[in-house]
C-alpha cells in the first residue's frame, strides 16, 4: 500500500543535513575539476546534478512506501535481486583501477555493491526483528551471518576490501541493537583481533591466552566456547596465508598506511598528498576554487575518494569541521529515529541504514588524513558518483520513512 505522504513527523535535521551536505558536494565536485589539468572532468558537476535529481526521486519514492511493506519476502526479493547483481558483476562487469565493480548499459553504470548494502540491512532488520529470538543460541545467529557474508565474499571476489567490510560493520551494528549481549559480540569481534596480531606470533599468542581467561571466567556453554576457540584458531592460521593471496596494491595499502614514507613517490604519494592539503588549508583555508594542491594536480582521485582534502585545503579547519559537524548530525538523527521507533524491525531498519554513513563517513575521513588504509570507499553524499549518491538518499529515505511512521506501528 503506496502512502505518499510526508508527515510532521519527518525529521527536520536529518533532511536539512543531508541536502546541505549533498549541494557541498556539488559545489566542490566542480571546484575539484575546474582546473585546465582536468579538462576531460570539467562536466561532472552537470552530472552530478543530474544523480541528485534522480537521488531525491528514489529517496521520496522508497520513503513514501511503508516500512512493513519491506519485512519479509519484500525483503528476499530485494537481496535475491541484489546478490544477481553482484554475481553478474563478476562475469561481465566494467574493470577500472584494478577493480570489477560496475555494470553498465551504454553511458549508464550502476555499482551494485552500494545497492546490496541497502537490500541487506533490510533484510537483517526482517531476520532479527523477532523480539522472540534468543540471539545467544548459535542457531539464532547462523542466518543473519551467513546473509552479510555472502554479499561480503561477493565484493571481496571482485576486490574491494573497503566496501566488503562495511557489511561486517553492519551485522554487527544491528546484532547488538537487536540485543546481541556485549560479550557475544566480543567474542565475533575477537577474530579482526587476531587477523591483526597473528603476524607477530609472541602477541598472538598473548591475545589467545588472554581470550582464554576471558572465555573461562564468562562461562558460556560448551558448543559457543569451542566455536570461538575454533574460529580464532583458523583466523590465526590462515591469516599469513590469505595475505600471500592478496593483489599486490591491497598489501601496498595496508604497508602504507603503516608507514607512508617509506614508499612517498609511489604507494605513500596519496596519503602524503592528502595530509598536505589538509594542514595547507589552516584555519580558514586558501578560499574556493584556489586549492593549489588541487590545482597543480598533486592530488589524486580528487572529486571521489580524496574530495574531503580538497574541503580541508580550500575551506580550512572551520570548513572541515562544520561538514563533519553535518555528518555528526545526520548519524545522531538516525541513531535517535532507531531509538524512538516502536516497533523492532523499523529500529534496526534505521540503525542499519545510519550504520553504513557511519562506517564510510569515518573510514573516509580518517583515510584522508592518514589514520586507515586508502580503501577507494566514497565520502556519502560528497564524492562524484550516481551509485552512491542514489544509495545514500535511499538510506536516509528509509530512515525517515521510520521516523514519519514511529505512531503507526
Amino acid at each position: 500500500m503506496f502512502e505518499a505522504r510526508f508527515s510532521s513527523d519527518i525529521d527536520r535535521p536529518l533532511l536539512a543535513a543531508t541536502l546541505i551536505l549533498t549541494l557541498i558536494g556539488v559545489a566542490f565536485v566542480f571546484s575539484a575539476t575546474s582546473m585546465a589539468s582536468a579538462s576531460a572532468e570539467h562536466g561532472l558537476y552537470l552530472k552530478q546534478i543530474a544523480y541528485l535529481l534522480l537521488a531525491l526521486l528514489a529517496g521520496g519514492l522508497i520513503a513514501a512506501v511503508p516500512y512493513r511493506v519491506y519485512e519479509g519476502r519484500t525483503a528476499y526479493l530485494l537481496y535475491g535481486v541484489a546478490l544477481g547483481l553482484l554475481v553478474l558483476t563478476l562475469f561481465v562487469g566494467h574493470v577500472g583501477l584494478g577493480a570489477q565493480r560496475w555494470l553498465g548499459w551504454g553511458p549508464v553504470k550502476i555499482q551494485p555493491s552500494e545497492l546490496a548494502k541497502v537490500a541487506t540491512v533490510i533484510l537483517l532488520a526482517s531476520q532479527l526483528g523477532d523480539r522472540k529470538k534468543d540471539l545467544t543460541q548459535i542457531r539464532n545467529l547462523v542466518r543473519p551471518i551467513v546473509t552479510a557474508g555472502i554479499p561480503f565474499l561477493l565484493v571481496l571476489k571482485q576486490p574491494d576490501l573497503g566496501t566488503s567490510v562495511a557489511f561486517v560493520a553492519m551485522l554487527l551494528t544491528m546484532l547488538y541493537w537487536a540485543g546481541l549481549p556485549l560479550l557475544y559480540l566480543f567474542f565475533l569481534i575477537s577474530p579482526i583481533a587476531n587477523v591483526a596480531l597473528s603476524f607477530y606470533t609472541p602477541a598472538w599468542f598473548v591475545f589467545l591466552g588472554v581470550l582464554a581467561v576471558i572465555l573461562y571466567r564468562s562461562r558460556i556453554r560448551l558448543l559457543p566456547l569451542l566455536l570461538v576457540v575454533g574460529v580464532n584458531l583458523i583466523v590465526g592460521i590462515a591469516t599469513p596465508q590469505i595475505w600471500n593471496h592478496l593483489q599486490p596494491y591491497q598489501k601496498q595499502r595496508i604497508t602504507t598506511f603503516l608507514d607512508p614514507g617509506a614508499d612517498a613517490y609511489g604507494a605513500g604519494y596519496q596519503i602524503i598528498q592528502s595530509k598536505i592539503a589538509i594542514g595547507s588549508g589552516q584555519v580558514f583555508g586558501k578560499g574556493y576554487l584556489h586549492g593549489t594542491q588541487k590545482g597543480l594536480a598533486f592530488l589524486p582521485e580528487q572529486h571521489t575518494d580524496f574530495i574531503y582534502s580538497v574541503v580541508g585545503e580550500e575551506t580550512g579547519f572551520v570548513g572541515a569541521a562544520l561538514v563533519a559537524s553535518l555528518y555528526l548530525l545526520l548519524i545522531l538523527r538516525g541513531i535517535r529515529v532507531a531509538h524512538h521507533a516502536r516497533n523492532k524491525f523499523g529500529g534496526l531498519l534505521a540503525i542499519g541504514m545510519t550504520s553504513i554513513f557511519l562506517y564510510h563517513v569515518l573510514v573516509n575521513i580518517w583515510m584522508t588524513v592518514g589514520l586507515a588504509p586508502v580503501t577507494g570507499l566514497p565520502l556519502p553524499l560528497l564524492s562524484y558518483g550516481g551509485s552512491s549518491l542514489v544509495a545514500s538518499f535511499l538510506q536516509v529515505g528509509l530512515i525517515q520513512n521510520v521516523a514519519m511512521r514511529w505512531r503507526d506501528y
